[in-house]
């Protein structure tokens, strides 16, 4: 991977965090904003073209990409390579554990939640990384990997960031923190978080089944939480799916430590059979559940992205299709702002409070019913009570029955509804 030499000392935009929130919005703004110098710091090295990326961003995980996001891709060029390593969404099947009713929603039925026949696809974290740095290698955004950045100080132009072995510090217009939950950077500036504790944890793995999963995704709730069941490429003449199954936090440790074989009847007793016979699992990791969402977004010369700006609950898997939104509108702002009654003269810089200020009340909106979603369905669906259940079920029979209600909702998970 070509990164830029260590003498950079002034950009017009510094990211912080080249994983997949950083990586999409420095493609962006090349995209939206080329006449702006980006540089993006990742503090892990890169490895040379064609090698794996080892970044934390870029693990075993896969990331559901719903259609609007896909939308976003295809506006920068990337559909064309995204679709060889995706699985297509074709249709998503929501059930209730104990409950023979459930919804369903299909792209052909739900055309405007959709793009390209798809309502999604899922794309293996392992493959999206190198995809998203590949196409930064034809961008002018500057790459400076492995930079450490040890210390942030606000000036009146932006932001000075002091970086390890370095001794002259790096000017910014607009300093954009990208460098996940519990940010380092943000406790630097001493951005606070409201955090909540689902005491639950997300076991995490790829698993082979018995027949064709014909483009379904697996949306199942359970007594102890949400199960998601996400279609992957076959390989090796393997049909596979991505597997996110909540469960309590003593729980584990005991699941993540069974046999293969143990594992599989547990996750089939629990997630039962309308995806057929699971035949295999690969390695099961388990990660924290909770939401975290920053108490501040902008301030003068600096913006949050990512899951430093909100890490929510992996329901629905809306986590990184907002992030998505949210680069995609802050690129949008940024390039709003260089336009001046058409001589395209820049009015002020990026990191200007006005313009930071206008991109954070254009996101309140879709960020507050994403985020309120992702922290509401799971407890309502856990509910033992006999009201909650009969409310749960009166909804699923309403997107089952009332079709302009199927499509409203189709439409704002595809994040289109804005």
């Amino acid at each position: 991977m070509n990164t830029t030499p260590n003498d950079v000392t002034n950009t017009d935009i510094a990211i912080v965090g080249g994983g997949m929130a950083g990586a999409c919005l420095a493609l962006l703004l090349a995209h939206h904003c080329p006449e702006q110098r980006v540089t993006l710091l990742e503090r892990h090295p890169l490895p040379d073209s064609g090698a794996a990326l080892n970044l934390p961003s870029f693990d075993t995980r896969a990331t559901a990409i719903a259609a609007g996001s896909l939308r976003i891709f295809d506006e920068l060029g990337l559909w064309p390579q995204l679709r060889e390593f995706a699985a297509p969404i074709r249709r998503v099947q929501v059930t209730d554990r104990g409950h023979s009713l459930g919804a369903s929603l299909d792209a052909a039925r739900e055309a405007a939640a959709s793009f390209d026949g798809m309502l999604g696809a899922v794309v293996e974290n392992a493959a999206l990384g190198p995809l998203l740095y590949r196409a930064l290698a034809g961008t002018r955004t500057e790459i400076l990997a492995p930079a450490e950045v040890t210390g942030v100080t606000m000036t009146a132009a932006g932001a000075a960031l002091a970086l390890a072995n370095r001794s002259e510090p790096l000017h910014t217009k607009l300093l954009v923190v990208a460098d996940g939950v519990g940010s380092p950077l943000c406790r630097q500036l001493g951005i606070a978080s409201e955090e909540v504790d689902y005491h639950q944890e997300a076991l995490v793995t790829t698993v082979g089944l018995q027949k064709d999963h014909a483009g379904v995704a697996f949306e199942r709730f359970t007594d102890t939480g949400p199960m998601a069941l996400l279609p992957l490429p076959r390989r090796d003449g393997i049909h596979r799916a991505a597997l996110v199954w909540t469960c309590e936090r003593e729980d584990r440790a005991r699941l993540e430590s069974l046999p293969e074989a143990e594992f599989i009847q547990h996750l089939q007793r629990a997630f039962g059979w309308r995806a057929g016979r699971i035949l295999r699992a690969g390695r099961v990791q388990g990660y924290p559940l909770k939401l975290s969402l920053a108490r501040e977004q902008v301030r003068r010369g600096l913006a949050l992205v990512g899951n430093c700006a909100h890490f929510l609950h992996p329901v629905a898997g809306q986590g990184f299709n907002l992030t998505l939104r949210d680069c995609e509108a802050l690129a949008l702002a940024i390039a709003r702002n260089g336009e001046k009654d058409g001589t395209h003269e820049r009015q002020t810089g990026p990191g200007e409070l006005d313009l930071l200020q206008a991109y954070w009340r254009e996101r309140q909106h879709d960020q507050q019913l994403t985020i309120g979603f992702s922290d509401r369905i799971p407890p309502l669906f856990a509910s033992q009570s006999l009201l909650v259940g009969g409310l749960r079920q009166a909804g699923l029979l309403a997107l089952a029955l009332a079709p302009t209600l199927r499509a409203a909702f189709a439409r704002q998970a595809a994040g289109l509804a804005l």
